[in-house]
């Protein structure tokens, strides 16, 4: 009797476990990575940081246009003091109420504005890149987790295999067993083959399990929520890292990452900042003016006159005598509130000049610190492609190694198939014992496990040269 063929049997294996389950929710790779998103924390951290260059970056604008401003001050005054409204020295207490408004705008400051503008958008355009570098890296670091979840999921599905052979292997000895073509004994390889297996099965599902809790971590999901997720049809390897060249990623890599944009923005920023701390060697034009007024509770206006004759002694041929003199003398009534501030009211503009002489070395020190700045903004940009030049080499070189070590692991385990087959029927007509085919059973889990292993290290490792070659996330077409 011969014993089902492993290759057929992992086969529909992989076929059931792509099946959808009713009524579960099935989270594709592209799923995750959105939720990934949307969830993380680091994105958030990304995206308050934008806000705050869009404020910078608005500040900078709203910086060429003129400022207003209002104000108003009340006060009780007492003794001898000057009324506001009068301009006349009084000795009495009373009330005032004064209304301002001022507005100045700057004209001319040696192109800081302008820079600062520029500057701003620089900064903005960095942060832009550094979430969508963010973005990446978090689609890569669930691309992952979801082999590993993928890789996870197939072993155990080739430890349950491996169990379900063994219980046929003890099933088909027993019969033997019992027609007395062998010895009890042999039965004891067997047992110890399925003790082994079902240890085999619950170390793959704690590893299934590790890898799932794992991804609802990045994904920020709840430990107790049910993830299922979905089973590609053919998982595509779409970069053969025997025909790229490093140059041929490297240049990709250089024009894709977003890290490195990001610096390029930043180091512009700094080459800025060094134009903006030159700007405090040049003099400064400004506009203002002002309208302003006041209102006092003794403030009067002349309602009308009234005829009134005032006397005055004079002397007269050595006589003093009365003289009235006819005039017309103002009658004053309190002036109402709101007219005070319309007769009181003043207003002016003007042009200011301020030329910088000396100011305590603080302009040239910014200058200096603006190219220190610069320089370490060139020298982080430098370092950030130094770097990836030696993981974009590491990750071309590991993708080469891998594809070599699963093409090579394929072999073995199609030889160790092939030759656990023919154990199989040296076994059924007792031409080699339980103990021989045990151990040559265990050599084909050994190899089978080593091709899973290579082929999902191989899978893996592509995605990262496809992530450098500027390549989409994505497990099949």
């Amino acid at each position: 009797m011969k014993m089902p063929i492993i290759s057929v049997s992992l086969g529909v294996l992989i076929l059931m476990l792509a099946v959808p389950s009713a009524g579960q929710e099935k989270w594709t790779l592209e799923k995750c990575i959105n939720t990934a998103i949307e969830n993380s924390l680091l994105m958030e951290r990304n995206r308050i940081s934008l806000k705050g260059t869009e404020i910078d970056l608005s500040l900078a604008r709203h910086s060429r246009y003129p400022n207003l401003s209002a104000g108003t001050n009340v006060g009780w005054n007492f003794g001898r003091t000057i009324d506001p409204t009068r301009n006349e020295f009084i000795t009495e207490t009373f009330f005032n109420n004064g209304l301002s408004i001022s507005s100045n705008v700057l004209l001319y400051n040696g192109g800081r504005i302008n820079q600062t503008i520029n500057q701003s958008l620089s900064d903005n355009k960095a942060s832009l890149w550094d979430m969508e570098q963010t973005k990446r890296d978090l689609a890569l670091n669930v691309a992952t987790l979801y082999l590993n979840i993928l890789f996870a999921r197939e072993n155990l599905g080739i430890a349950q295999n491996q169990l379900a052979l063994s219980k046929n292997q003890a099933s088909q000895l027993n019969k033997l067993i019992g027609v007395g073509n062998r010895p009890e004994n042999e039965m004891l390889d067997i047992d110890a083959q399925i003790a082994t297996n079902e240890q085999s099965i619950v170390e793959a599902k704690n590893n299934l399990d590790i890898n799932i809790l794992n991804l609802k971590q990045l994904l920020r999901l709840d430990p107790g929520y049910s993830l299922e997720i979905a089973s590609p049809d053919e998982l595509q390897i779409e970069t053969d890292p025997d025909v790229v060249t490093f140059d041929e990623v490297f240049n990709k890599a250089i024009s894709s990452q977003a890290s490195i944009t990001a610096g390029e923005f930043r180091l512009r920023s700094a080459e800025i900042g060094e134009k903006i701390a030159r700007t405090g060697m040049y003099p400064t034009v400004g506009a203002g003016g002002s309208l302003r007024s006041n209102y006092s509770n003794k403030g009067v206006t002349v309602s009308g006159f009234q005829s009134q004759v005032l006397e005055q002694k004079v002397i007269i041929n050595n006589q003093e005598v009365t003289v009235g003199f006819p005039q017309q003398v103002p009658v004053l009534e309190k002036q109402p509130y709101f007219d005070q501030f319309s007769d009181n009211l003043s207003y002016g503009v003007g042009i200011s000049l301020n030329m910088p002489i000396y100011s305590n070395y603080s302009v040239r020190g910014g200058i200096q610190r603006a190219k220190l700045n610069k320089e370490l903004a060139d020298n982080n940009l430098t370092q950030i492609k130094e770097s990836l030049k030696i993981t974009v080499g590491q990750a071309l070189y590991d993708a080469r190694a891998a594809k070599s070590r699963y093409e090579a692991s394929e072999k073995t385990k199609q030889a160790q198939v092939r030759l656990y087959d023919n154990a199989v029927k040296r076994f059924d007509i007792g031409a080699i014992n339980s103990f021989e085919l045990t151990r040559l059973k265990t050599q084909m889990e050994t190899a089978e496990l080593n091709a899973l292993v290579a082929r999902y290290n191989y899978i893996f490792r592509s995605k990262v040269l496809d992530f450098y070659l500027g390549k989409p996330i994505r497990l099949s077409k």
